[in-house]
């Protein structure tokens, strides 16, 4: 037994020392595939081997990584540096270039250490002025800048060993390729200074495998730029020969795959940007080969940022709003984000209790036109439609007459009229359009308009902080109105009557006990405002420490796991298995999951059956969502999906639908590519969080059981 537990304990010891190891080998590693825009282990550590056929470019580039890590872990830098991968791949750069041109020795060695310190140093504060001031990355502008400087402080050297005084290692395979396959494979080759079409080779093949699109991308931008550099110089074989082609590879990938998201219009954009790159790649060749140095990635550095600026400033629709780490994850989750969130941060809630319904929608055949038609107004119906009793002569015969009109959203009012009188059913006042209102600041940066009050019935005055829910007044028929109804709408400028913008309701009930989030309800729609259950959000206020074991049972095997709540810096929280993360959060009164770091397929299971739970399920409700395609279980062709979803989105519109059965089970069926999935969930009905998942898609059986 004593053996036994010495055994265990030096387990347990060489677990902890490789989960250090690989702590610490992961940012270096991440700093090899951020060179191709892949932050992966595994493709870094294919970059660093290929690296390493040629010794002495692959070590100069792995001793300008060390010290840049070590000299960051001195100055407390280490955190930052290992999330942010482009402060280490900057100096790798430089010292991969200066192994390519000199030959390694002691004082190269020294050299390297400075030049990769300098890198780090300008990468920190370059990223800084550029993320502050223009929103910009700082791409690889620190390794041009290092570099340039190195090569022309070279020429006075002379303690120095130049490249061509020392032997390249090289290979005579693939040698007599045609020029335009040559080309291309000893271009990508450049990028990490080893323009050989057998490294080429193994670069495509390691693109085409983690990303087709980004190998797409860098196929269609070489022969795309190379052409057309062709047709002007009139010389296809020096066309093909410049291994400065490489900038066309990179400007194509980093606009149409990493800060794009790929669709056919960003695809354009990568293609308009690589031919801008022509001309500037000659012109900088003319310029630098007069001191006989290379021009390095000048051309890539010039258009994407150059690009990437002009689309933020007019809000281009597909910039990218996060990178996920591959094209394709970005994508996947872009596409399910704008379906779930179509319009993060105008979303407001209903100005009342009660089931109203939508008497004229956006852009609406009466007064919701031209500036002014994003908004909705309400009325109360009966049975069969009609929003009055009797013959609607007197304005008490309708429904919505002196209903309270709460506040949609928490601010402060900063305008209120209150003294226009009601107009008698049938006239509307044309000179005073708007008639009794309340302006209202939202302190996420607008402004909600609600009109036609009733005379003298606003209990809010200008300066009061509201909050939502809070009663405003009380319905009325002022202003251009010919019946009683609540006309709201959302404007950016304080002015009253300014043109409207789009925005969403929050959370809602429709007809039929339909949920719906983040919409917008259309004419002759019945709504309610949605109210969570206390008991439900209480068992789903999942607070940092809390922690549930489970038993997890497919066909093939059985296993205990323990999820664990934790938060990550900027405040979101999350649920860990093992190295994988499941973000959450509620709001609106709804239960949501955002987003899946890994592979964990038990937060698959969790993500694929409890993406949105309206907290309130006494009513047996029935809701839809779309899931980003990543959270579903694996299949081999994933990254063709993405790839063919890169030219028509609408194939990654992976939807579920809900139903509650009870205040503590509902069920989920899912549509995926054919496959038709069965799931049930079961709340825990003694503490929080779930007590049972199930999910039946294809041959699978998957069953997750509180223990």
């Amino acid at each position: 037994m004593v053996s036994n537990y010495r055994a265990k304990k030096k387990l347990v010891r060489l677990k902890r020392k490789l989960f250090f190891l690989l702590k610490v080998l992961e940012p270096v590693l991440k700093s090899y595939s951020g060179i191709f825009f892949l932050p992966n282990p595994r493709v870094g550590l294919i970059l660093f081997l290929l690296t390493l056929i040629d010794p002495n470019i692959g070590l100069s580039g792995l001793l300008a990584v060390v010290s840049t890590f070590l000299f960051a872990k001195f100055l407390g830098f280490q955190k930052t540096l290992i999330s942010l991968d482009y402060y280490i791949y900057n100096p790798l750069l430089v010292g991969l270039g200066i192994g390519f041109l000199f030959k390694l020795s002691p004082l190269t060695g020294v050299l390297i250490v400075i030049a990769s310190v300098l890198t780090f140093l300008l990468t920190f504060t370059l990223s800084n002025i550029f993320g502050y001031y223009l929103r910009l990355p700082v791409l690889s502008l620190p390794f041009v800048l290092v570099s340039t400087v190195v090569y022309l402080a070279s020429f006075k050297y002379s303690n120095l060993f130049v490249y061509y005084l020392y032997p390249h290692v090289g290979f005579e395979v693939l040698q007599n390729l045609p020029l335009w396959v040559k080309g291309f494979l000893d271009s990508l080759g450049a990028i990490i200074f080893y323009p050989h079409p057998l490294i080429g080779l193994l670069l495509l093949a390691v693109l085409v495998r983690f990303s087709p699109i980004l190998a797409f991308l860098a196929t269609a931008g070489y022969y795309a730029g190379t052409l057309f550099t062709a047709y002007l110089m009139g010389s296809t074989y020096q066309a093909f020969g410049d291994i400065s082609a490489f900038n066309y590879i990179l400007i194509a990938m980093a606009l149409g795959g990493v800060f794009l998201i790929p669709h056919p219009r960003s695809y354009l954009i990568a293609l308009i940007g690589v031919l801008a790159a022509v001309p500037i790649i000659q012109a900088s060749e003319v310029f630098f080969q007069t001191y006989g140095i290379p021009i390095f990635a000048i051309p890539l550095n010039a258009i994407v940022l150059l690009t990437v600026y002009t689309l933020l400033v007019l809000g281009y629709r597909y910039l990218t709003p996060y990178y996920w780490g591959t094209p394709e994850k970005t994508l996947d989750y872009f596409v399910s984000y704008t379906k779930r969130f179509p319009l993060t941060g105008r979303e407001i809630g209903l100005p009342f209790s009660g089931q109203w319904t939508v008497w004229q929608g956006f852009d609406g055949e009466w007064t919701h036109k031209g500036a002014w038609k994003y908004a909705l107004d309400f009325v109360i119906t009966d049975e069969e439609g009609k929003t009055y009793r009797g013959s609607g002569y007197y304005l008490t015969d309708y429904y919505a007459y002196r209903k309270p009109v709460l506040s949609p959203v928490s601010g402060t009012v900063v305008e209120v009229v209150d003294g226009f009188p009601d107009n008698p059913p049938g006239e509307a006042d044309k000179e005073n359009n708007w008639g009794n209102y309340v302006l209202i600041y939202d302190w996420r940066g607008f402004y909600v308009l609600l009109c036609h009050f009733a005379q003298n019935s606003i209990k809010v005055k200008k300066g009061d902080r509201v909050e939502r829910g809070t009663l405003l007044g009380l319905c009325g028929n002022s202003g251009y109105s010919p019946q009683p109804h609540i006309h709201m709408h959302v404007q950016l400028l304080p002015k009253v009557g300014s043109p409207t913008v789009p925005f969403v309701i929050d959370s809602y009930i429709a007809e039929g006990n339909q949920f719906f989030d983040y919409s917008v309800p259309k004419k002759g729609e019945g709504v309610e405002a949605f109210f969570p259950d206390k008991v439900l959000q209480q068992k789903f206020n999942l607070l940092i420490e809390d922690s549930f074991e489970f038993l997890y049972r497919d066909r093939e095997k059985e296993k205990r796991v323990k999820l664990k709540v934790e938060m990550a810096p900027d405040g979101t929280f999350y649920l860990k298995e093992g190295t994988s993360k499941l973000f959450f959060g509620q709001k609106f009164g709804v239960f949501y999951c955002y987003s899946l770091q890994g592979d964990s397929e038990i937060l698959k299971l969790l993500f694929a059956t409890l993406s949105k739970l309206p907290l309130n399920l006494n009513r047996q409700l029935v809701w839809g969502d779309s899931i980003p395609l990543s959270a579903l279980l694996k299949f081999r062709w994933k990254n063709l999906v993405y790839f063919a979803a890169s030219f028509y989105h609408r194939l990654l519109n992976i939807e579920n639908r809900y139903r509650s059965e009870t205040p503590l089970k509902f069920t989920v069926r899912g549509e995926y590519f054919g496959l038709t999935s069965y799931g049930e969930v079961k709340i825990s009905s003694k503490g929080k969080f779930v007590e049972e998942v199930s999910l039946k898609v294809a041959n699978k059986n998957l069953f997750l059981k509180r223990v």
